[in-house]
């Protein structure tokens, strides 16, 4: 009987275990979300599993990779899906509270901003020797702006839409835009990250090709509600000189509607973790740490939890 009891409370413990780890939504394997996410892990209590006497550590996130914001959002909202948590680009929040808001919907009635990570600069790139030295100029062009799945999709359809820079968008995935840059079959891309983002960083030793960011100009009001911002020279090796563009916060979102009061006080206890050791992550985490400040978050923008 002793053992029987024994193996229910061992069962017990490891389903509590599983539940109470926080799944969380981030973006590709090798994305600014993706490193962000591990670099928490690394500093958040994992928990103790227990199956058939073997001891297993369950870290404190679940991190799971995926293709961008975009279906990070999808997947949030869906009331189908067992999603709670998501990095996301708040553009993509406030572009689909304004589609609410139009078509008399509540996608984001219940999403909450968990806490802010970093800016997210708008990359628009090209060839060394093109002649694209701004938005302007990508009047007729053929731009790769991601696919669906994508932040960076909607922030470049954004960029177009107000604008009224009458370029080509080209659906073409972030991981795959570099092949049709160098074959001409685009002119220029955009891509919405956290700099140095790796893919753009090794782009000349993986093609020796000569690129260039090109800087962005506030035509006709696009970038009014976006943050201004300077990718410093050097940033990237073939970079060289400051680049002047503008910026999307990213955040964690959690849909509140599905989490428990359990699951909350293990979101806040993140947070909480995340903040006391902000320092530890600028010195031993991604280099975006060091430009970011978790504990403070403007309302005004988006409701905190």
């Amino acid at each position: 009987m002793k053992r029987i009891f024994s193996f229910i409370f061992l069962l017990a413990m490891s389903i509590a275990v599983s539940q109470a780890q926080i799944q969380v939504l981030t973006g590709t394997e090798q994305g600014t979300y993706h490193v962000l996410a591990n670099d928490m892990n690394k500093l958040l209590p994992s928990s103790s599993k227990v199956i058939n006497g073997d001891t297993t550590e369950i870290p404190f996130l679940d991190v799971r990779t995926t293709a961008g914001s975009s279906i990070n959002f999808d997947l949030l909202v869906d009331e189908g899906s067992e999603v709670k948590v998501a990095f996301l680009q708040l553009d993509i929040l406030l572009r689909q509270k304004m589609e609410d808001v139009l078509h008399g919907t509540s996608k984001t009635n219940d999403l909450m901003v968990l806490m802010p990570l970093s800016v997210e600069a708008i990359h628009l790139i090209t060839k060394r020797e093109s002649e694209i030295n701004s938005l302007s100029d990508l009047e007729g062009l053929r731009v790769g702006i991601g696919n669906k799945f994508e932040g960076t999709y909607y922030t470049a359809l954004y960029i177009k839409d107000l604008s009224k820079v009458g370029f080509q968008s080209k659906n073409i995935s972030t991981q795959d835009i570099i092949k049709p840059l160098l074959l001409d079959k685009i002119d220029a891309f955009f891509v919405v990250a956290t700099p140095p983002m790796e893919m753009i960083k090794i782009m000349p030793t993986s093609t020796g090709e000569k690129f260039k960011i090109v800087p962005l100009e506030n035509i006709n009001g696009w970038a009014d509600g976006f943050t201004e911002v300077t990718i410093p020279a050097r940033t990237y090796s073939w970079q060289e000189t400051a680049v002047q563009t503008y910026g999307v916060p990213s955040v964690v979102v959690v849909n509140m509607a599905k989490i428990t009061d359990e699951e909350k006080q293990s979101l806040l206890q993140w947070r909480a973790t995340v903040i006391e050791n902000l320092q530890e992550l600028q010195t031993s985490g991604h280099s975006v740490w060091k430009t970011t400040n978790v504990s403070e978050w403007n309302t005004d923008m988006w409701p905190q939890m």
